[in-house]
C-alpha cells in the first residue's frame, strides 16, 4: 500500500486502487475539498448541455401535460429554460451535499464498536471521495444528451439515476423512486466497504453490513411506502 502522493493522485486512486487513496485521505482529509469541488460542479457541464440541445417548446409542453396529470399547477414562467436549468442544478447539487453528510454520519454511528476511532471529519472527508463515481454518470449522460437524436425527458437524460434506464414520466407513482437510485450504488458499496476495511478493524462481514445495509434500507423502505400509499 502506497498512499496517495497529493489530492488530484488521490482522485485517480478512488478509482484504480481505493486503499492508497483512503490511506492518505485518513492522514489529509482536508483532501476532500478537491473530489467535492468535483462532485458538484459535474451537473453544470451536464444540464448546460441537455438545455442548450433540447427543444424547449417540446419540453415545456410534455411538462405541463404531465404535470396537469398529476394535479400540480405550473406558471408557464416556471417553465424557463433559465429556470429549469437552475432547478437542476440546484437539486443535483443539494441531494449529493445531503448524501454526502448522512453517509459520513452513518460511517461515523456505525463503527463506534471499532477500536480505530475517526471523528466525523474524517468520515467526510471519505464520504465525498466515495461519491466519485457520480462524476462517471455525469460524462455517461452527457455523452447521452449529446449524441441523443430524439428528445428526452431531464429526469430520463440523468444515466446516474435508476430512471435513466426505465425512462418513467413524471407521473408515473415510481418515478421519484427511479429517479433517486443511483445505477452506480455498486460502485458506492464497494468504495464504502474499502474504507471502512481500511480504517476499522471489523471483519469483511461486517464491513460488507455497513456498507450495504443504508443502500438496502432504500430500496426496501421507500417501495414498501408507495405501496402502502
Amino acid at each position: 500500500m502506497t498512499p496517495s502522493k497529493n489530492p488530484f493522485v488521490a482522485v485517480f486512486d478512488a478509482f484504480r486502487s481505493p486503499i492508497d487513496c483512503f490511506a492518505a485521505v485518513h492522514e489529509r482529509p482536508k483532501w476532500a475539498i478537491l473530489p467535492y469541488l468535483l462532485v458538484i460542479l459535474g451537473p453544470f457541464f451536464l444540464w448546460g448541455a441537455y438545455f442548450n440541445n433540447v427543444d424547449m417548446i417540446w419540453l415545456q409542453q410534455e411538462l405541463m401535460s404531465q404535470f396537469t396529470q398529476i394535479g400540480h399547477q405550473v406558471e408557464e414562467s416556471w417553465l424557463s429554460k433559465e429556470v429549469l436549468l437552475a432547478g437542476e442544478v440546484f437539486s443535483d447539487i443539494t441531494g449529493r451535499t445531503v448524501c454526502i453528510f448522512v453517509l459520513a454520519l452513518w460511517l461515523n454511528l456505525a463503527t463506534k464498536a471499532n477500536t480505530y476511532q475517526h471523528s466525523f471529519g474524517k468520515w467526510l472527508a471519505a464520504a465525498c471521495f466515495i461519491m466519485l463515481p457520480a462524476l462517471i454518470g455525469d460524462f455517461a449522460s452527457y455523452i447521452n444528451v449529446m449524441f441523443n437524436d430524439s428528445n428526452i425527458m431531464p429526469n430520463a437524460a440523468d444515466l446516474n439515476s435508476l430512471n435513466g434506464l426505465l425512462k418513467l414520466p413524471l407521473n408515473n407513482p415510481w418515478a421519484a423512486f427511479s429517479s433517486t437510485i443511483p445505477l452506480l450504488a455498486p460502485w458506492y458499496i464497494a468504495l464504502t466497504y474499502a474504507v471502512v476495511g481500511a480504517w476499522t478493524d471489523f471483519n469483511r462481514a461486517k464491513a460488507i453490513i455497513i456498507a450495504t445495509l443504508p443502500w438496502l434500507l432504500v430500496l426496501v423502505v421507500w417501495p414498501l411506502m408507495i405501496i402502502a400509499a
